[in-house]
């Protein structure tokens, strides 16, 4: 049974028990008002306790139901039956309560926690306004702007903030027997029902100054987001109108959000996270032990990949080929962790203990006791492949080599060893430490438990791995050098300022536009990596000739004060440049290109359209499985906006029929570039999507 039932002492236990996160569906529901009823009706039980067996108490909703309508008994009515009871309910967390677990909680009279319990909404994430009565109850307990603050933000908060705030009442030492004991104590106290929603709402510092705070203290993680508003009125409702009527409001909201593009595509994204690792046709594969690691390189790449293991508890050995390099990248990794120690997210000891699993070497024999190895220098055929087949030589036959590359042939590079077969692409993304995607690389000698054991590696560094097939940059920097960033580079020659590009850019939700990206990344690197790429594959000009006349000029970027933009001394705000404006001018009279204005809806949509097409031929060529796949890599690696699901999802949104028509229009106009992708044709003409695509794929 989903909630079982048992009695001690005069006390109904209610236990929630779906594995593996407890997440709320009909039967959880159905279990607990059948439960209810059941004490209720029960002369002998006094009160009633609910409890969840395993890891966490309820994670949230099933998400799976939201897409169809909600078997009954709903939320609202389960919940209402709850609180309604006319015996004392205690609930007991542990784990996480998040969402429609958190709500539960608040429709129980008595709540209590242990220690590292946590709890939260974490609705406005997947672009759903609460929708079992949060926006109602918890108000009543904490207020009206801390309520606001909470769900703005999305965070969870912890057992001793809950029960400062009134969230809980009492801290216990385990769920079932220290909230057993808790029950107990209120039954000999005579507690009776205390119900949340009797409570008035206090609504103190939720006016329009309050509000405005708020909205401004969670811009950031807010932008281009609109769920925030439709929280905001029902949190109103809250405060202006009775209870009965506040929960009608919420479940009018709620029930809107789940229909807007933003929470479609904000939840197309959580489940092709976690839809990245089935690997369709790879048979049941057991991965290889990861106990020991080592890296090549102690540049910034290779400091941070170092820091990902040691941060997961996997001792590393990071190697260089003199002292004075390896101590320099040692003192990076100190101070990174020195900072991260005085922002208060990890303590000293913690530190300390995460220092001590990196170690130090000066040649390949230090990855003689690894179970894997990532060369992470830069991108050069020739040094990666020496590496390599130096660490080949070194490491126990048993061991994986991986190798960093973003854009270099993982067939070439495996060729250098005598075990192609264990080399597989682990591309990180700076700051290595930080960022949550990992692209895998695999080519057609690649075995099934490599891959299983890089994807193995991607969850013990909890990251996003996603796989790709060997092709110049993969998925992530095909879709940017071929896409988004040529293109960007291409109106720079026709005529807009790359300050116009970048507004363009960061309004339609990046982070960053693509010419202070370069600058941030260094000018060099591209030039570098287009280099590599022209002793194996040409492209028409123009390609990138602005950056690669940056690059000999000197202009690198922020790290040398001048790229696309010039910058000053600790500064890095990006100033126009005439120097540059002047230079473009001279690129574009060499080849012909007239200049003129470029709208923003042009420059939008030339940015954009190109990610769409690009990403369809590397799914009609194997290159990904999925186009949700191209959706991860790009929202979780370059920046594009979640709540508008991906690139691929985007299209999607926009109907592939008139995403073909523009590309079939720059393609007349401009040429090869925008070539229309044979698969986008397909979809286009029969009316499909890039969802059906990967229907087609599971």
């Amino acid at each position: 049974m989903t909630v079982q039932y048992d009695a001690q002492d005069s006390i109904a236990i209610l236990t929630i028990d779906r594995p593996p996160v407890n997440a709320i569906d009909v039967n959880v529901r159905k279990g607990l008002c059948d439960g209810v009823r059941k004490a209720s009706a029960d002369s002998a039980v006094r009160a009633i306790f609910i409890c969840a067996a395993g890891r966490t108490f309820l994670s949230g909703a099933d998400l799976s139901e939201f897409d169809t309508p909600i078997a009954d008994p709903g939320y609202y009515e389960t919940l209402a039956l709850i609180e309604a009871c006319e015996k004392p309910v205690v609930v007991a967390l542990h784990g996480t309560a998040l969402g429609g677990g958190l709500e539960t909680a608040l429709a129980c009279h008595y709540r209590c926690a242990v220690p590292d319990a946590r709890m939260g909404f974490p609705e406005i994430t997947l672009g759903i306004v609460p929708g079992a009565g949060g926006t109602q109850r918890l108000p009543r307990l904490v207020g009206a702007a801390k309520t606001l603050d909470f769900m703005l933000s999305g965070a969870p908060f912890g057992a001793e903030e809950a029960l400062a705030l009134g969230v809980i009442d009492k801290i216990v030492p385990t769920p079932r027997e220290g909230g057993l004991a808790y029950a107990k104590d209120l039954v000999a106290q005579g507690a009776k029902p205390r119900r949340t929603g009797d409570r008035a709402v206090d609504a103190g510092g939720f006016d329009e100054a309050g509000i405005a705070a708020l909205f401004k203290k969670h811009e950031r993680g807010l932008k281009g987001r609109s769920t925030q508003h439709a929280i905001l009125a029902a949190i109103r409702a809250s405060a202006e109108s009775s209870f009965a009527e506040g929960l009608k409001r919420e479940d009018e909201l709620s029930r809107a959000s789940l229909l807007t593009r933003e929470s479609q595509a904000l939840r197309h994204i959580f489940f092709a996270e976690r839809d990245v690792a089935k690997i369709p046709g790879l048979p049941p594969t057991k991965a290889l032990p990861i106990e020991r690691a080592a890296v090549v390189g102690a540049g910034t790449m290779g400091g941070g990949i170092a820091m990902s293991f040691a941060n997961s508890g996997v001792p590393v050995t990071l190697i260089e080929v003199s002292q004075d390099a390896l101590d320099r990248g040692m003192k990076t990794i100190r101070a990174n962790y020195d900072e991260t120690v005085k922002r208060g997210r990890l303590t000293e000891s913690e530190r300390d203990a995460r220092l001590a699993l990196i170690g130090g070497a000066l040649d390949a024999n230090g990855a003689k006791d690894a179970d894997v190895a990532v060369e992470a220098v830069f991108e050069n055929m020739a040094l990666k492949k020496s590496i390599l087949a130096s660490l080949d030589k070194a490491m126990k036959p048993s061991a994986i080599i991986a190798s960093n590359t973003s854009t270099l042939s993982l067939k070439e590079l495996a060729s250098a060893t005598k075990r192609p077969d264990k080399v597989v692409g682990l591309h990180f993304f700076s700051p290595a430490h930080i960022m949550r995607l990992l692209e895998i690389v695999r080519y057609e000698a690649t075995t099934p438990e490599t891959l299983v054991t890089a994807l193995d590696v991607a969850r013990k560094l909890r990251k996003t791995g996603v796989v790709s097939g060997d092709a110049f940059g993969f998925i992530g920097n095909k879709m940017m050098q071929d896409g988004y960033f040529r293109e960007a580079e291409q109106m720079l020659l026709e005529g807009a300022p790359p300050e116009q590009i970048d507004r363009v850019m960061e309004a339609f939700g990046f982070a960053m536009g693509p010419n202070r990206v370069n600058d941030m990344a260094g000018v060099d690197v591209g030039t570098l990596v287009r280099q590599e790429l022209a002793t194996r594959e040409t492209r028409p000009d123009p390609y990138f000739v602005v950056s690669d006349a940056l690059t000999p000029l000197g202009r690198l970027g922020q790290k040398t004060g001048k790229g696309v933009y010039r910058y000053e001394p600790g500064d890095r705000t990006a100033h126009p440049d005439p120097e540059v404006t002047a230079l473009i001018e001279r690129l574009a009279a060499e080849r012909q290109i007239k200049r003129g204005p470029i709208s923003d809806a042009e420059i939008e949509e030339r940015c954009i359209l190109p990610l769409i097409n690009t990403g369809a031929d590397l799914l009609a060529n194997g290159i990904a499985y999925r186009a949700a796949d191209i959706d991860v890599v790009w929202t979780s690696g370059y920046g594009f906006p979640r709540h508008l699901g991906g690139p691929m999802f985007y299209g999607d949104t926009l109907g592939l029929k008139n995403v073909l028509a523009r590309v079939e229009a720059y393609h007349a106009k401009h040429g090869h570039y925008w070539t229309p992708s044979p698969l986008l044709i397909e979809l286009a003409k029969a009316g499909k999507t890039f969802a059906d695509y990967d229907k087609g794929r599971s």
